[in-house]
């Protein structure tokens, strides 16, 4: 049984699905699942759960991002990209890099994002993306979303390279549209590379042409503990990780301390087996099972 977390590397071009089912041929009868969707003219880091890690997805959705992303103002298309048919609007004149700086400040912190229609968000628990590529009208609902850090990289307008570090559900060409229309013009993202996702940075990231057949987990795998160093992390026994996961409850004097109210409880073999939470009366319980004892067999 193969458990862990592939760091993948994924090329411009095919679909996140596409290199999910590329690294499933090299597993058989294995789970395999990505972690956050990167659009098929994306490239950079994409997280492949292995075996249990699949129920960790929720749990990497939470984690922060950072992306290089090139934009060209005077610009504007149905997708907000490359994929559809652009269409040249006007640029203000003389517009400078400092006002470009001024305005992309504004959109720093907590902001509200409506993502494009050429998206993967479901609206009626259909992709909106199908719906717009047959012409039909889609209504997309705004969301929060957080921007961490944005940096301009390089200006050369009409183009620019942003750095930008975020929170999950972000769209990076709609910040980029959002950006622009603030100085009365538009923009299309022409590049994207998201080069961390949490721990997991584009520097370690394994070529989806790279990986070998059959695929050696010593070689490649980071443990699914990975994904949890921003968390509490608690170390068991044996006799205390069975009543984890038999769904025992444990008193509050049981558990080490957790702010967040949840801990990432790992065996004595640094295996990550289950998730804590803690309830309103201060005991904890199994919120849940990442690998059971039937998942991976004790040595």
């Amino acid at each position: 049984m193969n458990y862990g977390i592939i760091n993948l590397n994924k090329p411009a071009g095919p679909t996140s699905r596409d290199c999910v089912n590329q690294v499933a041929k090299r597993f058989s009868n294995e789970k395999v699942a990505h972690a956050g969707t990167l659009d098929p003219l994306a490239q950079g880091v994409l997280v492949i759960l292995i075996g249990p890690a699949v129920r960790l997805m929720d749990e990497i959705h939470e984690l922060d991002k950072e992306y290089l992303a090139r934009f060209r103002l005077g610009c504007t298309s149905p997708s907000g990209d490359m994929e559809t048919a652009l269409e040249e609007v006007p640029i203000p004149e003389g517009l400078e890099e400092a006002q470009l700086l001024d305005a992309a400040m504004r959109f720093q912190g907590e902001i509200e994002q409506t993502p494009p229609v050429f998206s993967a968000v479901r609206v009626d628990g259909k992709r909106a993306h199908h719906a717009a590529r047959r012409g039909a009208s889609v209504q997309m609902p705004s969301r929060r979303v957080s921007i961490y850090e944005l940096e301009l990289m390089d200006c050369h307008l009409p183009e620019v390279l942003f750095r930008i570090r975020c929170s999950t559900g972000t769209y990076i060409r709609t910040l980029g549209s959002d950006i622009a229309r603030a100085l009365g013009t538009d923009a299309v993202m022409t590049e994207l590379t998201r080069v961390r996702v949490g721990p997991f940075t584009l520097e370690s990231a394994i070529p989806l042409e790279a990986l070998p057949t059959p695929v050696p987990p010593e070689m490649i795998f980071s443990p699914a503990s990975t994904a949890m160093q921003h968390w509490t992390q608690w170390v068991v026994d044996d006799s205390v990780m069975r009543r984890i996961l038999d769904g025992q409850r444990l008193a509050s004097q049981e558990v080490i301390e957790s702010p967040a109210g949840r801990i990432a409880v790992l065996d004595s073999k640094q295996v990550l087996r289950a998730i804590l939470k803690q309830f309103p009366d201060g005991s904890w319980r199994c919120a849940k099972g990442i690998a059971h004892w039937d998942i991976l067999p004790r040595a």
